[in-house]
């Protein structure tokens, strides 16, 4: 039974937040059985571990305040040894198959080490349905939102030991835009997969971007340009 680590970041300061992250623990797990999951919590809310201590193996609560890729950093003495890690939003439902599909591809291309899985309503609304590039089972492209998928990615080990540790700059926004770089500079495949199913749910924990949000987003922008454009 193949290892697998996987990171969730939440946020639990309302029972929602809390039913929605329970939610997509369970439907990982329960659409996989050949795989064995090592779920790591990280909490940047209020300590609510009695909430997951079923359906967890180690809920972590920073001292720091929230940094998404810290908390990736802060994450990883809780491995234990997964063939590939996988990083996951607090709000998406896994559906059957989903890891299995990714699996699939990676025996077929075993250069390829870095996956995000295809959820539907995007490429609907996006894309009016079609798959785009390789049609058959996946597609190699680095462009986030069209083939990687920030809110969940799984990464072969080894890639996610030469990309590590991610840069804590990137502490709200523009992380997944720094992960495509970093992997395109280690010379690093990504694919998305056809078909593995991973819905990505209405964000329930983050509203409208307000002006301040939106000033912080051009301050990240920034931030990416000037590492990776300079």
């Amino acid at each position: 039974m193949k290892k697998i680590d996987v990171i969730v970041l939440t946020n639990s300061v309302t029972e929602k937040i809390i039913r929605m992250t329970r939610r997509t623990i369970i439907s990982m797990k329960d659409a996989e059985d050949d795989f064995q999951f090592n779920i790591i919590l990280m909490e940047s809310g209020a300590d609510k571990r009695n909430e997951y201590a079923d359906i967890v193996d180690s809920y972590v609560t920073p001292q720091e305040s929230f940094n998404y890729n810290k908390y990736i950093n802060l994450a990883t003495p809780h491995f234990r040894d997964g063939e590939f890690v996988v990083i996951s939003n607090n709000d998406v439902g896994y559906e059957k198959g989903w890891l299995t599909e990714i699996m699939k591809v990676h025996s077929e291309r075993p250069d390829i080490h870095s996956f995000s899985p295809k959820d539907p309503a995007l490429y609907l609304k996006y894309f009016d349905g079609h798959f785009l590039g390789h049609k058959e089972t996946y597609w190699e492209n680095y462009k986030v939102t069209e083939g990687l998928m920030g809110w969940c990615l799984a990464i072969k080990r080894e890639a996610f030991d030469a990309i590590s540790p991610f840069d804590e700059l990137f502490d709200m926004y523009y992380q997944d835009n720094d992960y495509t770089e970093m992997i395109r500079s280690k010379g690093i495949k990504h694919a998305l997969v056809r078909h593995s199913i991973v819905c990505h749910l209405e964000t329930i924990n983050i509203t409208k971007l307000d002006e301040a949000k939106m000033k912080k987003m051009r301050v990240d922008e920034i931030k990416f340009n000037k590492k990776w454009k300079p």
